[in-house]
């Protein structure tokens, strides 16, 4: 699999569950307030912009979609909608 142009494709880091202030427990479904989400990129198209496989970033998961390969979920996402790259 390989990412053209100014696309990444990654994979969303799990987050399991969170705890609020207040003491509820959160489930991953349950937190769709956030708009970024965390992920690991697979594969960078050429035009990328220096970002590579392995990177750590954080991207905004509304402007991105899904695509399944081999039983796995992963996100196409555009270079312009990522935010942080840690």
């Amino acid at each position: 699999m390989k990412a053209i142009g100014r696309n990444l494709v990654v994979k969303i880091s799990k987050t399991g569950i969170s705890k609020t202030q207040g003491g509820l427990l959160l489930g991953e479904k349950q937190r769709e307030d956030i708009r970024y989400a965390e992920g690991t990129v697979v594969t960078a198209g050429a035009e990328a912009g220096g970002l590579k496989e392995n990177d750590v970033i954080y991207f905004d998961k509304n402007n991105s979609h899904q695509i399944e390969v081999k039983d796995e979920i992963y996100n196409v996402v555009k270079v312009d909608n990522v935010v942080i790259v840690l």
